[in-house]
Formats: structure tokens, C-alpha cells, sequence
């Protein structure tokens, strides 16, 4: 079965609906390499990843067309393959930001969807969030208010996936490594933003390992790290990399073999925690951590209640620090453990 790409317009929808669709639509095009100016644009990579493109926009149309939630998680789960569900989501995260940001005095729609109708796709639905971060004016400057809003432990989800929204739309910008994360992000949320610029070129170079690396090395060292964390992300989530990408990319990766290990591990709980995890999920977790997907979302977890339970009790320090805490602690595990046994 081949991913979904992209639903028709219903005809049978009230005015108002359909102009707001007509409006708010995404483009199945947006996905296309040749569009965007990608220097992959001959990788053998590129149908899988544009399919990922798709299948994200494809679940932000239904969700624009479709106003009950659990008609749309039904029409989500019986048209798209389970691999690439969680993209369809990721494009549902979206739709429901836009309607928070634009609307910040009533009750969030993306915190109620994905806590009572979605929790398994939490972490996805709040990347694609990021999305909305990137289009609607001055929003950005509301990041921190509107993450207040959601639940801390998976809103920084959202500064990831504004920074993928930036590379993968403005590449260009990234080309040379100068460009810079907001200034007005706090310290957390621009390390995310960083994850998720690395994250931007799985796409931008086609799954290219070498490539990925000699784009990462052109960033000032401390943006390193994070930019592997996504990129490990990529391979374990995304997928659709040659044989030896993975392999390939943990030994370019040098000093930031940890960090590109804790992407792995983060895509791998999410994998998990959706039920959806694909056969290239499976395949890192056993060539690079040498774990099941199970076993690797059960360290994400213990890791996380080691952080909890060392965690000061205020609430601002949870909400800006949740992520930098089990980040910390995956890269100590696997950089102590030598990457052998979990």
C-alpha cells in the first residue's frame, strides 16, 4: 500500500467550511523536491521522503475538511499506511495550532485533541504545531505563552518542529551555516529549533550522508549537537535512507555520536508509543543501540522518571527544562554505555 496523497475537496460541506478550505489548504506540490529547489532532487531517496511531504499534508486537509475528531482519527487510520500515520497526524498538529494561535482566548484545541482523542501521537502532533509557529505573524514571540497552554511534557515538540518548518521551506537561508536561531527563543527552545534544522536536511540532501555531515560542519561546533539529535530523528522516524545511512552517518558524526544516538532513541518512543513503528525504526534500533524498539522506549521512559523525580517541583523549570533533562540523560547513558547494552 502506498502512502495517501491528499483528499478531495467535499462538495457536500457547508459554504463557510469550504471557503476556509479553499483558503487554508496545503498543496500536495509542497512536497516535491523540484518545488522547493532541494539539491537531492536525483536521490533515490527521494519518492519515500516525499511521500512522508504528502502524507503530513494529507492529514491537515482532512482535519480542515472533517470538524469531528473521531470521525477524523477514523478516516486518518483506514487511509493511511501504518508507517507514515504518524506524518498524517504531525499535519492534524498543524491545523489545530492555527486555530490556538489565532484564537488565544479560547481553550486549546490541540492540548484537548491530543490529550483526549490522540494521546498516542502526542509527540507528533505537537511537531507538526511547530508548523503553525513558522506561518501565522508574530507568532514566534507567543511560542513560550502558547507551549504554556499544552501539556510540558511533549510542548517542546513544538520549537523542533518550527525549525524543521525553517529549513525545509527557507533551506537556502541554512545553506552556509551563518544563519542563526531566534534570538528570542529561550535556551531550551532554541536548542530544539536546532534539532529540527538538522532534522530539515534528511530532505534538503536527500538522505545523503555526506552531504547531511559537511551541511552540519558549516554551523558554529555547539549547534552540532542538536542538529545530529535530529538528524538521528530522521533516520529512526522518517526513514527511507540508503542501506548504510545510519551507519554511516554514526561514524560521521564523530564527537556527536551520543547525540545522534538520542534522536534514534526519542523517534523510536514515538514509533512506539503510536504502535506505528516501521521496519527502519526497527532496523537502527538493532544495528546501532542493539535493542528492540521496545526496549529502547522503555529507557526513554526510565530516563524521563529519573529526570521527574529530580526535578525542583516549579513549574516554569519543568516546562523549559523537560527536554534538556532527558536529553542530558540519554547522551550520559549512551556515551557512558558505549552503545552495547541498554
Amino acid at each position: 500500500m502506498s502512502p495517501v496523497t491528499g483528499g478531495v475537496l467535499a462538495h457536500g460541506l457547508p459554504l463557510g467550511t469550504r471557503v476556509k478550505n479553499l483558503v487554508l489548504r496545503l498543496s500536495p506540490a509542497d512536497a516535491s523536491f523540484e518545488r522547493h529547489g532541494f539539491p537531492a532532487q536525483t536521490s533515490p531517496c527521494r519518492t519515500h521522503l516525499e511521500s512522508v511531504i504528502r502524507t503530513f499534508v494529507t492529514g491537515y486537509n482532512l482535519a480542515l475538511e472533517v470538524n469531528d475528531a473521531g470521525n477524523l482519527t477514523r478516516r486518518l487510520e483506514t487511509s493511511c499506511p501504518a508507517p507514515f500515520l504518524g506524518f498524517a497526524y504531525e499535519g492534524v498538529g498543524l491545523r489545530y495550532a492555527l486555530s490556538d494561535l489565532l484564537r488565544p482566548w479560547s481553550i486549546s484545541q490541540l492540548a484537548w485533541f491530543t490529550k483526549s482523542v490522540a494521546p498516542r501521537y502526542d509527540f507528533i502532533a505537537m511537531v507538526g504545531a511547530g508548523f503553525a509557529v513558522a506561518r501565522v505573524p508574530l507568532a514566534r514571540h507567543r511560542l513560550r505563552s502558547f507551549q504554556d497552554r499544552l501539556d510540558p511534557m511533549t510542548a517542546w515538540c513544538v520549537a523542533d518542529g518550527y525549525g524543521f518548518h525553517q529549513g525545509f521551506f527557507h533551506w537556502r537561508r541554512f545553506r552556509s551555516g551563518r544563519r542563526a536561531a531566534p534570538r528570542s527563543l529561550a535556551p531550551q527552545n532554541r536548542a530544539l529549533f536546532d534539532a529540527g534544522v538538522g532534522r530539515s536536511f534528511w530532505w534538503v540532501w536527500g538522505a545523503e550522508p555526506d552531504a547531511i555531515a559537511a551541511a552540519i560542519r558549516r554551523f558554529d561546533a555547539d549547534r552540532h549537537p542538536e542538529m545530529w539529535t535530529g538528524i538521528g530523528t530522521a533516520i529512526a522516524y522518517a526513514g527511507g535512507g540508503p542501506a548504510d545511512a545510519a551507519s554511516r552517518l554514526f561514524e560521521l558524526s564523530g564527537r556527536c555520536q551520543a547525540d545522534l544516538l538520542v534522536g534514534i532513541a526519542l523517534a523510536a518512543h514515538m514509533r512506539h508509543k503510536g504502535g506505528s513503528a516501521a521496519q527502519w525504526t526497527h532496523a537502527v534500533c538493532a544495528d546501532l543501540l542493539h535493542a528492540s524498539v521496545e526496549d529502547v522506549s522503555r529507557l526513554v521512559e526510565t530516563e524521563l522518571s529519573g529526570y521527574l523525580e529530580s526535578w525542583d517541583g516549579v513549574e516554569r523549570s519543568l516546562r523549559d527544562g523537560c527536554y534538556l533533562g532527558l536529553r542530558g540523560r540519554l547522551a550520559r547513558h549512551f556515551a557512558n554505555d558505549a552503545v552495547r547494552a541498554l
